[in-house]
């Protein structure tokens, strides 16, 4: 038995566990706190049609989610169909909500690409500057939220959340539009030498660079990022009016600024894609905006099976490629 080799899968396999301990503790936590017939009432009261339409609203956002990667292919010199793009893309996306991390829908996303030719650093620095403008784009909008809320409401707290959003996004667009700090990155990577991550982070770098003479299209992906944003968190919005949520214009802007906090917050793998994080820290921000706990812990587990939901047409399309004869090529 090779020690070396199955050392690392041990590892892994801690790892996962340790994740589902920690989802499993913090739902459990939650569960004793918040009164399960006030969530079975809520579930029960729903609005059919609204809570459709916060369904519709996420699949949109994912539908230009995956013509935002798309683009983002074609402008590195990958050519692919938008229908096999659009498949990838949900394929990645249905692997994000069941694999433990969700990097891991990022790491199918960029095998399904590479298997069919192109360079992995390529993709690999594609998909990331994909997430890049996600997380930049999601904190802008929220950075906007927040200071309009400061100007209606007083500073605190949204004070401090001004400060984590802009701590957020300088690093999404400095390496874009600063060369020092592009140049200290750099110097940074090279200094990795465990495993050739000096070498391969090099690589992605590179693949980076041909984005910082097309600002025109980076521009154009930021807008159009901005946008998908905006639908994702009206997703969690739909879902609030759909158990009652008054979508009052405060309201609505808080969402835009908790929503993004969340996504923020869900981002370090130490839990089943956030299962529990999301949950717990939705009823500790919703509180400032009114909401009872039972009530946030509802909008936010909903705002998760809605996601989930819209994620199975990637599980179809996983069958159907698992189906195909293996001498067939992928269209």
């Amino acid at each position: 038995m090779d020690t070396a080799t199955n050392a690392p899968r041990r590892t892994s396999s801690w790892r996962v566990v340790l994740k589902v301990v920690v989802s499993t503790v913090l739902m459990v936590f939650l569960l004793r706190r918040i009164s399960l017939p006030e969530l079975l009432t809520l579930v029960r009261g729903l609005d059919a049609g609204v809570f459709a339409g916060a369904v519709v609203c996420f699949f949109v956002s994912n539908v230009l989610g995956a013509y935002q990667w798309h683009q983002l292919l074609r402008s590195s010199g990958i050519e692919l169909g938008f229908g096999q793009t659009f498949r990838f893309y949900f394929v990645g996306l249905f692997f994000n909500n069941f694999l433990p991390a969700n990097i891991g829908g990022d790491a199918v996303k960029v095998y399904d690409v590479t298997r069919i030719g192109s360079s992995v650093y390529q993709v690999i620095a594609v998909t990331l500057l994909d997430r890049l403008l996600g997380i930049f784009s999601l904190c802008l909008l929220a950075f906007l939220s927040a200071l309009f809320l400061i100007s209606t409401e007083g500073s605190s707290p949204y004070g401090y959340y001004l400060i984590i959003f802009a701590a957020c996004m300088v690093p999404a667009v400095g390496f874009y539009f600063f060369k020092p700090l592009g140049l200290m990155l750099r110097r940074l990577v090279l200094r990795i030498r465990p495993l050739s991550i000096d070498s391969r982070a090099t690589s992605i770098l590179d693949q980076l660079s041909p984005f910082k003479g097309r600002r025109r299209l980076v521009m154009n992906l930021v807008g159009l990022s901005l946008f998908i944003q905006a639908l994702r968190v009206s997703t969690h919005v739909l879902v609030g009016v759909a158990l009652g949520v008054p979508p009052g214009l405060i309201i609505v802007t808080q969402f835009f600024v908790f929503v993004p906090l969340l996504s923020l917050a869900m981002i370090p793998p130490i839990t089943i894609n956030g299962l529990g994080i999301r949950e717990g820290l939705g009823i500790v921000l919703f509180a400032t905006a009114g909401m009872q706990q039972t009530d946030a812990f509802t909008l936010e587990f909903l705002t998760y099976v809605v996601s989930v939901a819209v994620s199975l047409l990637g599980l179809l399309f996983f069958i159907a490629r698992k189906r195909r004869p293996r001498d067939s090529k992928p269209v």
